[in-house]
């Protein structure tokens, strides 16, 4: 028997690595259809300058690395339309195309390519983009304000809830607007609605797991409730956290990423908790209007040791297990084994 190694992630289903990142695909493209609703046609420019770049860096990498690109890696396509999700559709071209190198170039190609990075590559790219070009990132067109495909920006730029937050104030911002997406934010992570339905498509296709993404925001929750950034109560401080930024995006996309995700549950359940925790941390002592990325790109790196504690804990608990069911065993009377005992 010929045994041949594949890269992860692996799928035990009939579905395959190629339908997961098709159902990612499909599951996007409500993002991009209210993107257009809202910034007209430069959100759709800004996503096939994305792509093109993402696909473009990938194609070539594999080449100087002496690799046959496979067609049907949809990997780098996912990355080019997740990256100006995560930015204003203000942004500039150059930006975007800045940060879908990095996510190729960088954080994804030299670790190895698809199954190999250690960093989710689009949550890398732009958090580099944010790093470089903070003023442009956290700057925001307002929603219905025309936005010209090319040519100078004249539109008017203004500040998310977010920027409140971080400020120490209480958004002025209606919850109902958040929940439809009528506010400035990143041109892909305000309308709260249609990324909920983009969660239960992924969760009906089995293409995301619901523990990690509840446990990430519920670990969001938790944060936001004890240690709220402003003097509010718990429950609109969860709201806002929750409903602004990158929180709902990242629980959505980012956190289910397969591959700089842990694979054992109760390691996802443990990072996807830290991850919220963690993100709301560095919302509070962050420099930046929002540093949930650079939260998660904290956990991308630590996977291996919580999967490590995970595959300890378990161990423990079968030899724990194991330890009692002799011991039962042994004390059942007349040497009657327990464990063949019918109920």
């Amino acid at each position: 028997m010929n045994l041949r190694a594949q890269n992860p992630p692996h799928i035990r289903s009939r579905e395959s690595n190629q339908t997961v990142m098709g159902d990612t695909v499909i599951a996007m493209l409500p993002l991009y259809a209210m993107a257009f609703y809202f910034y007209g046609p430069r959100s759709l420019a800004l996503g096939a300058v994305s792509c093109l770049t993402c696909i473009s860096a990938d194609f070539v990498c594999q080449l100087i690395g002496r690799k046959v690109p496979n067609v049907r890696d949809y990997s780098p396509l996912i990355t080019g339309m997740i990256i100006p999700l995560l930015l204003p559709a203000s942004t500039r071209y150059w930006i975007v195309v800045a940060a879908g190198l990095f996510a190729i170039c960088v954080a994804k190609q030299p670790f190895g390519g698809i199954g190999h990075n250690v960093f989710n590559p689009a949550a890398a790219g732009v958090a580099f983009a944010v790093i470089c070009w903070p003023r442009s990132t956290f700057q925001f067109p307002v929603p219905f304000d025309p936005l010209p495909v090319t040519g100078e920006i004249t539109a008017r730029l203004v500040a998310s809830p977010g920027r409140a937050l971080a400020m120490g104030g209480v958004p002025t911002t209606d919850f109902m607007d958040m929940l439809l997406g009528n506010v400035p934010g990143p041109m892909g992570g305000t309308n709260i609605l249609v990324l909920l339905t983009c969660l239960l498509f992924l969760a009906v296709r089995k293409t995301v797991n619901l523990c990690t993404t509840g446990a990430f925001l519920g670990g969001v929750a938790i944060t936001a409730a004890i240690f709220p950034r402003a003097v509010m109560a718990p429950f609109p401080s969860i709201l806002y956290e929750v409903m602004s930024g990158w929180v709902m995006i990242t629980a959505v996309f980012l956190i289910n990423d397969p591959v700089s995700s842990p694979k054992r549950r109760s390691a996802r359940l443990l990072y996807g908790f830290l991850a919220g925790v963690v993100g709301i941390v560095f919302r509070h002592l962050g420099k930046f209007e929002d540093s949930l990325l650079f939260a998660l790109l904290v956990m991308n790196a630590s996977v291996y040791m919580i999967e490590l504690w995970a595959e300890q804990a378990a161990h423990a608990f079968r030899r724990k297990n194991r330890e009692l069911t002799t011991s039962a065993n042994l004390s059942a009377p007349d040497g009657e084994d327990l464990g063949d005992t019918e109920g």
